[in-house]
């Protein structure tokens, strides 16, 4: 038993040293970065300082047969996409390269503006932006260190429910400011995850313990107060079209889902329609775990995803359509536990995580934190001070 704990053990560390101990190309920007984002109150992980050794190498280090054991050897999937503790009070932050030029960092600037802050407004909080000194095309944009908003799974229908909601209002408050996103898709949909995830995750292995190693605990969503709150991420395909949704026009084939019909390098399409189908079509995938959904929201769904640009409705209608649909679900059918199957996500492996919650949650409307009689979640305002209401996005 023991000569096979030492094979396993030397196996790990030939792969460790063979894989994870070199640096990639993507990997130096931010180690020849490290000094000047420390100067600006950012400090990156141990990986990424000029003299970092490898924690895997040092005198008493103990290696076992689980490679993941040792969180500095995790190399990033994303180029110019980082993590960063905030040295003033530290706070985990996320920093994210963009380009000066194209429109993602004034759309941004502008949807941060203090007059635009509004319930529906579901931009992610813009917290700083760092110039780089060495290139002028470039700058590191500051942003909370959120997590996808499907992990861990929804246990109850008022917790997916709550997430359409802001996300739909989300959609609206952008086009009703002639903005599109132009990749509304899953990896883009994000959430505060401080009460679901209290202890943390691992910027590049979410579905552990920020040390690495260890899965990640966390708690039902319905214990969240107040609710989380779900955000748009990723910018950088976003337009902004003064003339509006009736007449937008754009080319190109990009962004996550590549299954939107209209979408062509030469033939222009809206949009708009575009940024309709996406999100719809990030929820008809999601039902397919949550089969309630399609149940719940199938005709919406549908329309948001049709052939045909012009039979999508507007985000605006997109709103109404779900707010009249929630209307109709009872609030007990909203506590209810909800049928998951079980499939790995990026996040989480596919084991079952129940074996990593915190607490058991409530499977009764009547231990959940909020009244029965409350029905959904919501920050809608009223309809007199909504500032939305008369938009034809």
């Amino acid at each position: 038993m023991q000569s096979d704990s030492q094979d396993r053990a030397r196996k790990t560390m030939d792969y460790l040293n063979r894989y994870m101990k070199t640096r990639s190309a993507s990997e130096h920007f931010w180690v020849n970065h490290q000094r000047f984002l420390r100067s600006r109150g950012y400090e990156l992980r141990p990986r990424y300082h000029p003299d970092w050794v490898p924690s895997w190498t040092l005198p008493g280090a103990t290696v076992g047969d689980n490679e993941d054991q040792f969180e500095d050897s995790y190399k990033p999937r994303k180029d110019r996409v980082m993590d960063a503790t905030r040295i003033s009070d530290g706070q985990k932050v996320v920093l994210r390269c963009v380009t000066t030029w194209k429109p993602e960092l004034t759309t941004l600037l502008y949807l941060n503006l203090d007059r635009n802050r509004h319930p529906h407004n579901r931009t992610f909080h813009l917290l700083d932006i760092i110039p780089l000194c060495d290139n002028d095309d470039v700058a590191i944009i500051v942003m909370p260190f959120l997590r996808l908003f499907h992990s861990p799974p929804f246990r109850h229908l008022r917790e997916p429910v709550d997430a359409m909601r802001q996300l739909f209002q989300g959609l609206k408050f952008l086009h009703w400011h002639n903005i599109t996103h132009g990749d509304a898709c899953l990896y883009n949909l994000m959430m505060d995850s401080s009460q679901v995830v209290p202890d943390g995750f691992h910027f590049l292995r979410p579905q552990y313990k920020p040390s690495g190693g260890d899965h990640y605990e966390w708690r039902d969503r319905c214990y969240a107060d107040p609710p989380v709150a779900y955000y748009f991420i990723d910018f950088g395909l976003c337009g902004y079209h003064p003339n509006g949704p009736q007449t937008a026009q754009a080319i190109g084939i990009c962004g996550q889902d590549r299954t939107v019909p209209e979408l062509s390098k030469t033939v222009p399409y809206n949009p708009f329609k575009v940024d309709i189908y996406q999100l719809g079509n990030t929820f008809v995938e999601l039902s397919e775990q949550y089969p309630i959904l399609m149940t719940t929201f199938g005709p919406l769904l549908r329309a948001m995803t049709r052939q045909d640009p012009q039979a999508r409705p507007t985000a605006a209608e997109v709103l109404d359509h779900f707010e009249e649909i929630c209307s109709r679900i009872p609030p007990s059918e909203l506590a209810e536990k909800m049928h998951y199957e079980l499939r790995s996500n990026g996040y989480d492996s596919g084991d079952s995580v129940s074996d990593h919650e915190l607490f058991s949650a409530p499977s009764s409307s009547e231990h959940l934190p909020y009244e029965e009689n409350d029905g959904v979640q919501s920050n809608k305002p009223d309809a007199a001070n909504d500032g939305l209401n008369e938009a034809s996005s």
